[in-house]
């Protein structure tokens, strides 16, 4: 039953049983209790008008970020080629800087001031629906391990501090497609981190 259902059949049986006798009152009671699902003392309660019921509504904090800022936030994931949420968060305030001198990409102020102090956890529930519609598949030929993954620390873009060269940050890429079968090559991939210096290497 719906709340409202439930609201009408209080409004419905109460006046019978505060005319019923003890006796009367129990069996209203059961009825009551198999028919809403109630527990004994809370049909009590309901009946008596000591319970109130809401009206059914929305649950749970207001929506803070309108549709106009997940566009523009959907946008800004595009151009920069569907980057994860923990690297495009780090630079968002500089590329809404160069949207704006750049005046091809217009963004109201109310939108640019919340795209600016929103979360990573935010953008990804944000992105969901288009991580799971127009995303590229996640497609790997490493396995994650934990042993591996505590063993090296990890830094992303807003972690590096180091502003002498020689601080790198590697990673192989395989040119294998959309499947890992047959043959295909690596190409080591290194980067300075002070001067974005890149070297190349195929394997």
């Amino acid at each position: 039953m719906t709340r409202g259902s439930i609201l009408e059949y209080i409004r419905a049986v109460q006046g019978r049983y505060f005319r019923a006798a003890k006796t009367d009152k129990g069996k209203i009671l059961d009825e009551f209790a198999r028919a809403t699902g109630y527990h004994r003392k809370s049909a009590i309660r309901a009946l008596n008008g000591q319970s109130r019921i809401k009206p059914a509504g929305k649950r749970g904090r207001p929506r803070k970020y309108k549709s106009i800022v997940v566009s523009e936030l959907k946008y800004l994931w595009e151009i920069t080629d569907h980057l994860c949420s923990k690297r495009l968060h780090p630079f968002l305030p500089e590329l809404l800087d160069v949207l704006k001198r750049n005046g091809r990409h217009a963004i109201n102020s109310d939108s640019d001031a919340q795209l600016r102090t929103i979360s990573p956890s935010t953008m990804d529930r944000l992105l969901r629906i288009c991580h799971q519609k127009g995303g590229r598949s996640r497609f790997s030929t490493t396995k994650p391990g934990t042993l591996l993954k505590n063993s090296i620390p990890i830094r992303t873009y807003a972690d590096w501090k180091e502003n002498s060269p020689g601080f790198f940050e590697a990673d192989t890429v395989a040119h294998c497609g959309d499947s890992a079968e047959g043959f295909y090559l690596y190409t080591l991939s290194a980067v300075d981190v002070a001067t974005g210096w890149i070297e190349c290497m195929g394997t």
